[in-house]
C-alpha cells in the first residue's frame, strides 16, 4: 500500500478561523479527488495555558520554562503515533500546527530552540529513535500580516502576548519556512478570498500526491 502524506497547516495567532475553514475545504476537495483523508490537531501551548498548565512548577537546566511546552511535546508524541498509523494506511493527513509552531512559541518566550536542546526533545516526540520520525511532506502557511492578526485577536491576547510577540512569531515562521526545501512549502496570502485560499492550498497538495 502506498504511504500517505502529511500536510501541515500553519499560521500565526489570529489565523485560527482561517485555518479551520481551510482544513474543512481541503478535506472536501481531497475526498472529491478520491483520497482518504484524516484530520488531526497537534495541540499547541496556548491550549495548555487554557488548561492551567502554566501554573505548575517546572525547572529546566537552561532556566525556568513553564510546563505548557512540555505538555505540547507530550501531545505531539500522541498525535504523531496516530499520524503514523494513518500514513501507513495510505491516508492524506491534514494536521493543524506542528514543529514550526513550537519553534516560534519558544522564541516568543525568550528561549533558543537549538541552544537549549528543545529541537532534540521535539524530534523525540515525533518518533526519532522510536518508531520512525514523523515530519511533514508539505507545510502550508497562511500568511497573515501581524497587525491584522492582532486586530483579529483583540482582547484575547491581553496578559498572554503583546503585538511585538506576534511580530516575532511571524518573523520566526518566515525564517523557519525558508530553511525547508521549496517543494515542501506552500505560502498562501490571507488577503485572498476564502475560495481562492482553498484552491491555491489544494493545488499545492495535489502536486505532491
Amino acid at each position: 500500500m502506498k504511504k500517505g502524506k502529511l500536510i501541515v497547516i500553519e499560521g500565526i495567532y489570529g489565523t485560527g478561523k482561517l485555518v479551520v475553514d481551510l482544513v474543512e475545504s481541503l478535506r472536501e476537495g481531497l475526498i472529491k479527488q478520491g483520497h482518504e483523508v484524516y484530520e488531526i490537531d497537534s495541540p499547541d501551548t496556548g491550549r495548555a495555558q487554557l488548561m492551567g498548565a502554566q501554573d505548575l512548577d517546572c525547572g529546566w537546566r537552561y532556566g525556568l520554562f513553564k510546563p505548557d511546552f512540555f505538555y505540547e511535546l507530550a501531545s505531539r508524541a500522541r498525535a504523531c503515533a496516530v499520524i503514523r498509523e494513518q500514513l501507513q494506511a495510505g491516508k492524506t493527513v491534514l494536521c493543524k500546527n506542528f514543529t514550526i509552531s513550537s519553534i516560534a512559541y519558544a522564541a516568543m518566550k525568550g528561549h533558543d530552540w537549538f541552544r537549549e536542546d528543545l529541537n532534540c526533545l521535539e524530534a523525540r516526540a515525533r518518533g526519532l529513535n522510536f518508531n520512525g520520525e514523523i515530519s511533514p511532506d508539505l507545510t502550508i502557511y497562511i500568511d497573515l500580516a501581524p497587525e491584522v492578526a492582532v486586530e483579529n485577536l483583540d482582547s484575547r491576547i491581553e496578559g498572554i502576548f503583546t503585538p511585538e510577540d506576534i511580530q516575532l512569531q511571524a518573523a520566526c515562521f518566515k525564517e523557519e519556512l525558508a530553511r525547508l526545501p521549496k517543494q515542501q512549502v506552500g505560502i498562501v496570502s490571507a488577503k485572498k478570498p476564502a475560495k481562492e485560499i482553498a484552491a491555491e492550498a489544494l493545488a499545492h497538495i495535489t502536486r505532491i500526491l
